[in-house]
């Protein structure tokens, strides 16, 4: 038997690792296996971990160490993460060291959504500041009438479409978990109605199914228009924006959006209003997608009589996280696993 060498011994023995940065001294709450890493879900931020051997496989440098790095900075007690990374954990995670193709695939694309919606929500709040920063303006401070300054975002235009932008990748995020169960051999992005047949085409779907398919489409069908409305803005087909404006009876309204578009008609509103719209829209499809998903799988195979349930705020593993793999026992549902 070959005498190992001292980078042998040196990988091959029992160590520590700690994961994070100085700014960071919370605790690992998860771990999330996929098929080409390992993360490490901390209350504050999740991090991917990188042993020496994944960097150097060939055990060429005995310096290489095994090392953590920053994906998310935000964690375990984030409700995005929870409801989208930590969700597709508990539906799907096998418990196991190497993990199935697909299931590691979809953890993936769980982190990936995550990110958008976090950069989402980031970018929708920092405009909701603004503008309520300015009303406040409005009412705390008496400007002389000679001298009436009226509040302005300048860059507003810009902000709002960089957020329709945004909202419209974590929308394709979103269909790209529908794509690794119901179309997984597609080479391009699908279109919607290659959706359509893949969910009608499947054995036992339940028409429950179909509608809860039907009414997703709807909403990725109104995130895509608005993003064309503003993109590529014609006759009739357009986002008029106002930023604060002063009526005849002296009252100031805040920034108003109407979007014009033959498909998606989105009458005369606060943007504050659409923009909160948004944010919790796309929060309840990502996880819902998840859930319709973890669903599906357990149509094709399911002998344990196991489905997904909610569960009430006392029950749960994480107060955010609602949907868990459940079992009857006793007429009772349980959380299993």
């Amino acid at each position: 038997m070959s005498k190992k060498l001292p980078i042998d011994k040196q990988r091959e023995f029992a160590g520590t690792l700690m994961v994070g940065d100085d700014d960071d001294n919370s605790a690992i709450k998860e771990l999330l296996s996929t098929t080409d890493a390992l993360y490490a879900i901390k209350e504050k931020g999740v991090y991917k971990i990188r042993l020496a051997d994944d960097i150097d496989p060939d055990r060429t440098n005995l310096n290489i160490p095994n090392l953590s790095q920053k994906v998310l900075s935000a964690g375990y007690d984030n409700e995005i993460v929870a409801r989208i990374l930590l969700t597709a954990k508990y539906l799907f995670d096998e418990n196991n060291a190497t993990v199935r193709p697909f299931i590691g695939n979809l953890f993936e694309g769980s982190l990936d959504l995550v990110k958008h919606v976090l950069e989402l929500q980031e970018m929708i709040s920092s405009l909701k500041d603004k503008i309520s920063q300015k009303e406040n303006i409005i009412l705390q401070e008496k400007q002389k009438t000679n001298a009436f300054s009226l509040p302005s975002i300048p860059d507003l235009n810009t902000k709002l479409h960089n957020i329709f932008v945004r909202a419209d990748k974590a929308k394709d995020g979103i269909l790209s978990l529908y794509k690794l169960h119901l179309l997984p051999n597609a080479d391009k992005k699908p279109k919607l109605s290659e959706y359509d047949n893949a969910i009608r085409k499947l054995p036992n779907i339940e028409p429950d199914f179909v509608s809860s398919w039907n009414e997703s489409k709807k909403f990725f069908i109104l995130i895509r228009n608005i993003r064309n409305s503003s993109e590529h803005p014609k006759n009739k087909q357009q986002v008029i924006l106002s930023d604060f404006n002063m009526n005849s009876d002296g009252s100031i309204n805040p920034p108003l959006v109407e979007i014009q578009h033959k498909d998606t008609l989105i009458s005369l509103l606060p943007l504050v209003e659409l923009l909160d719209f948004l944010q919790e829209r796309i929060i309840n499809y990502a996880e819902g997608t998840l859930v319709f998903i973890r669903c599906l799988v357990l149509l094709d195979n399911n002998p344990f009589g196991q489905w997904v349930s909610v569960f009430p705020v006392e029950e749960r593993r994480h107060p955010f996280v609602k949907y868990y793999r459940s079992i009857n026992i006793g007429g009772t549902e349980r959380i299993l696993g």
